[in-house]
């Protein structure tokens, strides 16, 4: 990898960058956890990545020594820019969210002795697991690739804590596996 340097101007096509700038992550990790990664930028003072995340992948829980800097873009016009502070644990699988259990009408009615409160509660909770449904079809049919623009500082260390790997892997500089 050469080291970039600050006082020269540069422009990249990341899918033309020669092998030892880009790869996968995740390959070696169970479940999907698949990204494409390329450096962008590599100096002593920053180091700029690129990811490419396919729908249906996800990264892995991790933090940085010194914070980073990131930039998604979930569509062409919708940026979302992160700082994530030093140590800061962030990314992964989304959380598993357990089933609401909803109480029936007659489990509601004994715990408000109210019958006719016990039917508007129910139907509440009724509309609020339809929401939930129609939010998750949603977010479904709208997955497309995110691409995501991450900037370190020195150190440039990353430390993985994550479940899918079988113990805490720390990194210097790029993130290679």
């Amino acid at each position: 990898m050469t080291q970039q340097h600050n006082d020269v101007g540069f422009s990249k096509n990341p899918y033309l960058l020669p092998a030892d700038e880009q790869g996968w992550r995740g390959l070696s990790v169970p479940g999907h956890r698949k990204r494409k990664w390329y450096t962008l930028l590599q100096n002593d003072k920053v180091l700029v990545t690129g990811l490419l995340l396919i729908p249906g992948e996800a990264s892995v829980q991790h933090s940085h020594e010194t914070g980073e800097l990131s930039i998604a873009y979930n569509d062409a016009l919708r940026p979302v820019v992160t700082w994530h502070p030093g140590g800061e644990v962030h990314a992964g699988a989304p959380a598993v969210r357990p089933p609401i259990k909803t109480p029936s009408l007659d489990e509601l009615g004994a715990m408000t002795g109210n019958s006719a409160l016990a039917a508007l509660v129910e139907g509440l909770l009724d509309e609020q697991v339809a929401l939930r449904t129609q939010l998750e079809e949603m977010r479904r049919r709208d997955l497309s690739p995110r691409v995501i623009i991450d900037i370190l500082f020195p150190p440039f260390k990353t430390t993985i804590i994550d479940d899918a790997y079988p113990s805490q892997v720390v990194i210097t500089g790029q993130w290679y596996d």
